[in-house]
Parts: structure tokens; C-alpha cells; sequence
């Protein structure tokens, strides 16, 4: 009886044993996902990086993150974390119109970025909360909205006068908290530098001043990973959203010269400028745009290239210009104001346009080392975040096998 009992123990402890051992290899490590502004593909260039160097150095880069239509600041960081190009994330820029609500969204109205009746699909964060993960989120595009009537474990209202290292040690304390209290996912922003290159241009001092100023970010977040031992076992992507380019006083498209502002229902200019016209007024309205179109394409909303993934959307107007590289598309009693800010950069571009690509780069130990990848489409890191959480995606756009080349091999 004696060695029955031992027998039934032995099993069961090999039993329990190899559970314990399971769980603790089935455990993904935490991922961190840092996005810096407005920080072009090649902003390293520009300015001395010694910690985004070495960052590199033991981890990947890619020649470009390639951003969605219109590669806005709203728009781009919504589909990194829900992998949804705009006109399935509902965000399809940073000022719209939903005429089902009656109701514009900008980005400046907090009643409106709150509400998640404006944003469609499912956030990194909800998937990893819904799968039994924690997350949390300091700043990040439609983190501050109850999407899908749920929220991360932490999470932030955007606060501009938050200082960023205050952020870094926020996240730091989130990642190293007590077993079964840590976070498994976190998020960090920073809006320095694309504020310098709107302000100044992308080859100002004070662009180089902020990328250096990123660089200090990369070593103080290394020195508070290192000190609470969540340095070596975490996933670090740090990405931005889009690229810059400069704006010239050469470059001007005088819309109301163009066509009569009185035969405008709604406008939205911007690079990508969206015009619906009243009624009665579409066909005068659209040939006058073709006829003048010089330094700019002029799409009817169903005609709209089918790599915009853009037109399949009632926050969309009937007719889209956009605006070549450089150039601005303004009405003529603001030029004079506008040529009395310059110098001064933009984006919102067509995302082929290189100056409109995004930095990527990421470090850890799922990453390979001193690796650099051909420039990618930012729609594919949602699958790439779930990938590394090991979760089950949500519904998207993106794709795992056009980003898994950077990935270890298990």
C-alpha cells in the first residue's frame, strides 16, 4: 500500500512539474512599443545617436516604416495598434466629418477623442486584456476611448506637461511591478520632434536637437529598464508614425482660385484635402479641379487608388486632392500667414513618397541582432505585437509573413 502511495505521488509531482514548466514557457515576455513623433527614416543622420546606435547594433532596422493614407499622426498610430488601414479603423485623419453622426472629430475636441463611437476594430491592448494579459498604455491614439467597452489595466489621459522621463519611469514601474501585478504590454509616445520639424523644418538645429534629445530618452529608458531587471527579457519596437518634408513658399495651391468656396458643403485641407460640394454643384465642381490640376491629383472618392485603402468609408468626401510632395494647399487669404511661419515641414503625403517613411527599429529576445530589413508596411505590426505575446489576432489588415524575416526562428 506504502508503495502504491509513492508511486501515485511520484506521478503526480512529475504531473504538476511539467504544468509549472509549461505555464512558465508559455509566459511571452513583455513588449514595450515606443513611438517618437514625426521621427523620420533617416533622422540618425542628422544628429550624433550614440544609445539608438548601440540599440540597434543588438537588435534590427528597417530601411522605412511605410505609413497608412493619409500618413497623419491620428490615423498612422490607430492602425499600428489595430492593424486596420483607415477606412476599417474609421480614422481617416486627424479632422473628419461622420455624417451618420452629425458630428466632426478632431483632434483637439477631448469629448470627441474619447468617445469610442469614432474608432472601429480592436486595439493591441483590448487583445491582450481579452486573452489574459495586462496592458498599459501611456498615450496612444484611441487608448483614452472605452473601445469596445473595456480598457487596459493602466492607462493615461494625454498630458503634454507630463515630463518624459516622468513617462519612461510610469512604464518602467508598470513592466517591473510584483509577479502577477507586471504588465505584459506597454506603450510610450513622445511629440518633440515632430513639433521642432512642423515648427522649423526637418533640417533645422532644433530637429537635431530633438532627435538628440530622443537619443538621452533611449539610455535614461535602458538605465531604468537595467535597474529593475526588465531590461534583458523585454521586446522593444520603437517606431514613429511618419516622415516630414519641407514646405516652401514656391509651393503653394491657391484652393479657392481653383473653384467658389460658396459651392462648398464641407472642407478638410490639408495635403490631403477633402472637398464635399453642395448639391447641384459636383460636376462644375470637379471639372474645374481637373482642369487646373497642376502639383496635385484630383480623385473622385470611388476613383481614389486602390492602394489608399481609403475610399471605403462614409468619413470620406466626394472629391480628394493630393497634394505633391512639398506643396500646400491653402485658400488665399491664409497664404500670408502661412508664409510668415515658414520654414516649416509637413506630412500627409501619398506614404510612397520617401520622405514620408517612418523609423522602425526594435531590440530583445525575440529579435535578431544587427539586422537591417527592407521598409515594410506599418499595418503589419499588429500581427507582428500579437506574434510576440503570443495571442490570437483580431480581424486585420496586415500581414505576419511580411515582418517575420526580423524574428528569431523558435
Amino acid at each position: 500500500m506504502l508503495k502504491k502511495f509513492l508511486i501515485l505521488s511520484t506521478i503526480v509531482a512529475i504531473t504538476v512539474g511539467c504544468g509549472q514548466d509549461k505555464s512558465s514557457m508559455d509566459q511571452p515576455n513583455p513588449l514595450l512599443l515606443i513611438s517618437f513623433d514625426g521621427f523620420r527614416y533617416d533622422y540618425l543622420s542628422k544628429a550624433e545617436t550614440p544609445n539608438f546606435d548601440e540599440f540597434i547594433t543588438g537588435g534590427v532596422q528597417a530601411n522605412g516604416l511605410i505609413s497608412v493614407f493619409p500618413s497623419k499622426t491620428f490615423p498612422s498610430h490607430y492602425s499600428i495598434a489595430t492593424g486596420l488601414y483607415p477606412e476599417n479603423s474609421g480614422l481617416v485623419g486627424n479632422t473628419m466629418y461622420d455624417p451618420e453622426f452629425n458630428e466632426w472629430y478632431r483632434i483637439g475636441d477631448r469629448r470627441a477623442v474619447e468617445n469610442k463611437k469614432w474608432y472601429n476594430g480592436e486595439p493591441i491592448w483590448n487583445t491582450a486584456e481579452k486573452q489574459g494579459l495586462k496592458a498599459g498604455t501611456m498615450f496612444w491614439v484611441g487608448s483614452e476611448a472605452p473601445i469596445q467597452n473595456m480598457r487596459p489595466t493602466h492607462w493615461k489621459f494625454f498630458d503634454g506637461a507630463m515630463s518624459f522621463k516622468t513617462r519612461i519611469d510610469t512604464v518602467v514601474k508598470w513592466l517591473s511591478a510584483p509577479e502577477g501585478r507586471a504588465v505584459d504590454f506597454a506603450t510610450l509616445y513622445f511629440e518633440h520632434v515632430d513639433y521642432a520639424g512642423h515648427r522649423y523644418g526637418v533640417d533645422s538645429d532644433s530637429v537635431k536637437a530633438a532627435i538628440q534629445q530622443s537619443d538621452e530618452l533611449m539610455r535614461y529608458l535602458k538605465m531604468q529598464m537595467k535597474a529593475n531587471n526588465v531590461w534583458n527579457d523585454t521586446n522593444i519596437m520603437v517606431v514613429s508614425d511618419h516622415g516630414m518634408i519641407d514646405q516652401s513658399a514656391e509651393k503653394i495651391i491657391e484652393l479657392d482660385k481653383i473653384i467658389n468656396p460658396d459651392n462648398l458643403k464641407r472642407a478638410i485641407k490639408s495635403p490631403v484635402t477633402m472637398l464635399q460640394p453642395r448639391k447641384g454643384k459636383a460636376a462644375a465642381m470637379y471639372k474645374a479641379l481637373k482642369n487646373n490640376e497642376k502639383h496635385y491629383r484630383v480623385y473622385k472618392k470611388e476613383d481614389l487608388p486602390e492602394r489608399y485603402h481609403f475610399k471605403n468609408n462614409r468619413r470620406v468626401f466626394d472629391f480628394i486632392m493630393v497634394a505633391n510632395p512639398g506643396y500646400t494647399i491653402v485658400d488665399a487669404d491664409y497664404k500670408p500667414r502661412f508664409l510668415k511661419l515658414l520654414p516649416r515641414a509637413t506630412h500627409g503625403y501619398d506614404p510612397n513618397t520617401k520622405a514620408m517613411q517612418a523609423f522602425f527599429a526594435a531590440r530583445g529576445p525575440a529579435f535578431k541582432e544587427d539586422t537591417t530589413v527592407s521598409a515594410f508596411q506599418s499595418i503589419h505590426l499588429y500581427e507582428l505585437m500579437t506574434e510576440l505575446l503570443r495571442l490570437e489576432p483580431a480581424t486585420n489588415d496586415g500581414s505576419l509573413d511580411s515582418v517575420k524575416v526580423m524574428v528569431k526562428e523558435p
